[in-house]
């Protein structure tokens, strides 16, 4: 049961995905090029760019709501999107994102050796910080169910922003699983300390820092 749940937890929730995704598109459309590109016409000023990646974004950004929709309905064409976003889009926010759906899909369906050459593609094609924290989690996430502590470990580098906690409460699972008490316990209070905000998490995470204090 305890794998089961470890397993249950190797994925980020899909809205917040999303979210980014939506986010970081604005961010990324205008600053790919520097005022214009050559195309068949001859120079296409940057409102005409403009209005191209803001069409570009629009269709990745329905592509990717109608993805997340298919996934939570169980619906198995949210595959075929998520493939289509990750071939199409493979170079915006909205690919990546597809990459770490995809990599949830693999492991839902027991293929973690796929699940992690997405999070490793994800690792290798992004710059952005939450993306990387996301497949840098589910990849220790992996390492831990498979008892591939050393792995797991090497993978948790300080991260020192909002995902800190998160780190801190996945070094304090794997202390745990290795048998080392008192740093498990060690790494979920400092995981308390980091949190901020999510009080449902919080809440869990301090039922299984006493647990382990108790135990």
């Amino acid at each position: 049961m305890a794998e089961e749940n470890e397993i249950g937890r190797l994925h980020l929730a899909v809205d917040e995905d999303a979210e980014k995704a939506r986010e970081l598109w604005k961010k990324y459309g205008i600053g790919i090029v520097a005022g214009v590109v050559l195309g068949i016409g001859g120079v296409v000023g940057i409102h005409g760019w403009r209005d191209y990646v803001d069409d570009r974004g629009e269709r990745a950004s329905t592509l990717y709501e109608s993805m997340v929709a298919a996934v939570r309905s169980k619906d198995s064409g949210g595959r075929d999107v998520a493939e289509k976003l990750l071939a199409d889009y493979s170079n915006t926010p909205y690919g990546v994102g597809a990459a770490l759906m995809l990599a949830r899909l693999e492991l839902e369906a027991g293929n973690a050796a796929a699940a992690k050459a997405q999070l490793n593609w994800v690792l290798e094609n992004t710059t952005e910080a939450s993306f990387r924290h996301a497949a840098t989690l589910r990849l220790a996430r992996i390492a831990l169910h498979e008892r591939d502590y050393d792995s797991a470990r090497a993978l948790l580098q300080p991260s020192g922003d909002s995902f800190q906690s998160m780190y801190d409460e996945l070094r304090g699972d794997i202390l745990a699983h290795g048998g080392d008490r008192r740093a498990a316990q060690i790494a979920y209070d400092a995981a308390l300390i980091a949190l901020t905000g999510r009080s449902g998490a919080r809440d869990l995470l301090q039922v299984k820092r006493d647990r382990i204090a108790t135990d």
